[in-house]
């Protein structure tokens, strides 16, 4: 197996893997209990910084994709979905960005705490323009009745802190699997293309 088809099968596992980690979710916010925390994230993450980005955004991209596929291809999930991937990519290229820099505590300090604040101000903004007003118009009810509050009171109360917390609990299940598995994994990887090019 050549070094180009085992990254495409690696990357097929790992949004694999992200797929069945998005079907175990919990909420954070009991007035939101719709809003529920995975780690579809970690797979993505470990592709990401095994292969680089644009691997990374494929895994979110399959991932997601095949979310979408296995529970139906209506508008509510099609939103879901897309702000889901949004929300990967925004919270793990500024991680990979920093981490990519340096090996250095300040460097994963400044990645996790970019990662986190960029996800939670676009998912806000995304939430408040265009992801909660679709799912209004989908679903022909106002913020007020779905929600039990405007719109804005929404964004603030559930979506920014919901972002936060799951930012920092996925971070800190990333920082255990990165200093445990990631250096395992990047090993395996270059005795792989070792291989690939001895032959």
């Amino acid at each position: 197996m050549n070094n180009k088809v085992q990254k495409m099968v690696s990357i097929a596992l790992f949004a694999s893997m992200g797929l069945v980690l998005q079907y175990v979710a919990f909420p954070i916010i009991p007035m939101f209990e719709f809003l529920k925390v995975d780690f579809s994230d970690i797979p993505v993450m470990l592709s990401m910084f095994l292969f680089g980005p644009v691997a990374g955004i494929v895994t979110a991209f399959l991932r997601s994709s095949l979310h979408l596929l296995t529970t139906g291809l209506s508008a509510p999930n099609m939103v879901g979905d897309v702000a889901s991937f949004i929300a990967t990519t925004v919270f793990t290229l500024p991680m990979y960005y920093f981490f990519n820099k340096s090996y250095k505590s300040s460097y994963k300090i400044s990645g996790v705490v970019s990662g986190i604040l960029s996800m939670s101000i676009v998912m806000s903004i995304a939430n408040y323009f265009v992801i909660t007003p679709l799912y209004l118009f989908f679903f022909n009810v106002g913020a007020d009745n779905f929600l039990g509050m405007p719109l804005a009171n929404y964004v603030v109360m559930g979506i920014l802190p919901f972002n936060l917390i799951k930012g920092t609990i996925v971070s800190v299940v990333f920082l255990i699997l990165h200093a445990k598995l990631l250096p395992w994994l990047s090993k395996k990887q270059s005795f792989i293309e070792q291989r690939t090019f001895s032959k």
